[in-house]
C-alpha cells in the first residue's frame, strides 16, 4: 500500500492513530476547522509568491498528477510547479512547491503558523524522501510561514506577509530516522489494532480525529483524565491502573488529584465552604463579561497582525443587589473593524464602579489591555476595568469538583455538572467558542441569504449570553452551598 504524507504524520504521532486511518477513517470526526479554513487561505496568497508557476491538477477525469508532474520535471522550461505528485513504490504524495536550481530543484513546504517546528521537519523530510528515491535531486530546502511580526496597513499590501527559512540541514539530518520507521508503519497497518490509551498527545498539536472513538474505549474515568498529569497517567497505565477509580490512595501526590481521585470514587460532587464565603464578599453591582474573538492569518484590518485576538462580540449580565438581572450585548457583524465600538460600548455597560467576573481572567484582561493600547484616548477607562475583573476559575476549582467535569474546570465541563438544567447542547449551531469564530467569518464572508444570516447571527448571540448566564447561575449554586 502507499503512504500519503498524512498518514505517515499520523504514524508518527500515534500507531493507532495510523491503524483506524487505514481501516476504519469512517470512525475519524470528518468537520472542518477553522484552521482548515486558515490553511487554505494562507496557501493562496503563499502562491502568489511565486509567478509562473505550473499548478498540478488533482481529480480531473482521465489525469493522473503523478505523470503529468514527470512531464512537467523533464521540461526545462518549466521552472516552478505547485502540488507536484512524487510516488515511489511506498510513498504517494503532493510537494507545496517546487523550483527549478541549475540541474537540481528547491523544495518549499508553505504553513500557515508563525515558525518552524519538529512536526515541519518531519513534514518536509517525508517529502525529501519520496523524491530522492523517485531521482529527483533537491539542494535546498525551506520552510515558508506567516511573518508574525508583519502589520498590515491597508491597501491591500501584504508584502513581507512570508518569512522563508531555510531548513535543509535539519531535513537532512532526520531522512534516515524517517526511512527507518516506514517498515515498522507498514507491520502496524497489517497487524492488529495497536492499544494506546488517550493522554496529551491526543490534542498536540491539534485534537486527533479518532479521539472521541478512542475516549469511547476507555474505562468511565481513564487516568488520562487527571489534570496536567500525562507523566503519572503513564506510571498508572504502565503499572495496569486505567481507571481513576482503581487508583491506590497512596499514588498520588498532588492535592488536586487527591481531589479528583476521591471525589470520582465516592461518585458525589463536592463543594466547599470557602466559595460561598469568597463570592458573598463580592461588592454590588456585579458584571459577568465573556467576549467572543476572531483570529486571522492573513489580516483585514488595518494595524493589525496575523493571528491577533481581535474582539467583535461581548455578553454582560448585569446584577444588582436587589437581585434584578440585565442583559446587555454587543456584535458587529458588518466585517468593519469593529474594536472601537466594542470598547465604547463595553465602557457604557461596566459603569464606573462594581466586580467585573469572568471565567480565566487571561484572556479578557489582555484583550482589554491592548484595546488601551490601540485607542488610548479610553486608556485609562479601559485598564480601570482590567482593576476591578474577578476570576471565578480559581474559585471553583479550588472548591468544586464533579466526575463528570473528567478533570476539567472548564466552564462547558463545570455548568452541566453544578447547573443540569442549562446546557450548551440546546443551543443551534454555535455551542462553543471555535463555532463562534467560525460563524463570524462565515457572516462577514458574504455568502449567506439575508436569513440565514440572521439565523446565524441570532445563534452567535445566545451562544455568548449563554456563556455569562452560565456564570450567574454558578455563583448563584455555589452561594447555595450544596450540590
Amino acid at each position: 500500500m502507499y503512504f500519503s504524507k498524512s498518514k505517515v504524520l499520523a504514524g508518527l504521532r500515534c500507531e493507532k492513530q495510523l491503524y483506524l486511518y487505514a481501516h476504519h477513517p469512517e470512525l475519524a470526526n470528518q468537520s472542518t476547522s477553522p484552521m482548515t479554513v486558515t490553511g487554505q487561505v494562507v496557501e493562496e496568497y503563499a502562491h502568489r509568491e511565486f509567478p509562473n508557476a505550473v499548478l498540478v491538477e488533482r481529480g480531473s477525469p482521465g489525469s493522473d498528477p503523478y505523470e503529468t508532474t514527470k512531464a512537467l520535471l523533464a521540461d526545462n522550461k518549466i521552472k516552478t510547479i505547485f502540488e507536484a505528485g512524487i510516488r515511489d513504490n511506498e510513498l504517494a504524495l503532493f510537494v507545496d512547491v517546487l523550483q527549478r536550481n541549475g540541474s537540481a530543484w528547491e523544495l518549499t513546504e508553505i504553513k500557515a503558523g508563525t515558525r518552524v517546528d519538529d512536526r515541519h521537519i518531519d513534514d518536509v523530510a517525508i517529502q525529501a524522501l519520496a523524491l530522492a528515491r523517485s531521482g529527483i535531486p533537491v539542494n535546498r530546502f525551506w520552510l515558508m510561514h506567516i511573518n508574525p511580526d508583519f502589520v498590515y496597513h491597508g491597501q491591500h499590501n501584504y508584502r513581507d506577509l512570508f518569512v522563508r527559512e531555510d531548513i535543509t540541514e535539519q531535513v537532512e539530518h532526520h531522512i534516515p530516522f524517517i526511512n527507518n520507521q516506514l517498515p515498522h508503519m507498514q507491520s502496524v497497518v497489517v497487524g492488529a489494532q495497536p492499544e494506546r490509551h488517550i493522554g496529551s498527545y491526543c490534542n498536540n498539536p491539534y485534537p486527533c480525529a479518532f479521539k472521541a472513538y478512542c475516549v469511547s474505549q476507555e474505562p468511565a474515568y481513564p487516568v488520562a483524565y487527571l489534570p496536567n498529569g500525562w507523566r503519572v497517567a503513564q506510571t498508572l497505565i504502565a503499572q495496569g491502573i486505567y481507571d481513576i477509580r482503581d487508583i491506590p490512595p497512596d499514588a498520588l501526590k498532588s492535592e488536586t488529584h487527591q481531589r479528583v481521585r476521591r471525589v470520582t470514587k465516592a461518585a458525589k460532587a463536592e463543594i466547599l465552604p470557602g466559595a460561598k464565603e469568597e463570592l458573598d464578599a463580592l461588592d454590588w453591582p456585579r458584571y459577568y463579561l465573556d467576549f467572543e474573538c476572531v483570529q486571522f492569518a492573513i489580516p483585514i484590518w488595518e494595524d493589525t497582525r496575523p493571528y491577533a485576538q481581535l474582539p467583535f462580540q461581548w455578553s454582560c449580565h448585569i446584577k444588582t443587589s436587589t437581585d434584578t438581572l440585565e442583559h446587555l450585548d454587543f456584535l458587529d457583524t458588518s466585517g468593519r473593524d469593529p474594536r472601537r465600538a466594542f470598547a465604547e460600548a463595553l465602557l457604557e455597560a461596566c459603569g464606573e464602579w462594581g466586580p467585573i467576573i469572568v471565567y480565566n481572567q487571561s484572556f479578557e484582561k489582555r484583550i482589554i489591555r491592548e484595546l488601551a493600547e490601540t485607542f488610548t484616548d479610553f486608556q485609562d477607562r479601559l485598564l480601570a476595568l482590567n482593576a476591578r475583573i474577578f476570576d471565578l476559575l480559581p474559585v471553583v476549582k479550588q472548591n468544586y469538583y464533579h466526575p463528570d467535569m473528567k478533570g476539567s474546570w472548564s466552564i462547558k465541563n463545570v455548568l452541566p455538572c453544578l447547573v443540569p438544567e442549562l446546557s450548551y447542547s440546546d443551543l443551534g449551531d454555535v455551542q462553543d467558542g471555535i463555532q463562534a469564530q467560525a460563524g463570524y467569518l462565515t457572516i462577514i464572508g458574504g455568502e449567506l441569504n439575508s436569513a440565514k444570516q440572521e439565523a446565524l447571527r441570532q445563534d452567535l448571540l445566545s451562544y455568548c449570553e449563554l456563556d455569562t448566564y452560565a456564570m450567574v447561575a454558578i455563583v448563584n449554586r455555589l452561594q447555595q452551598g450544596e450540590v
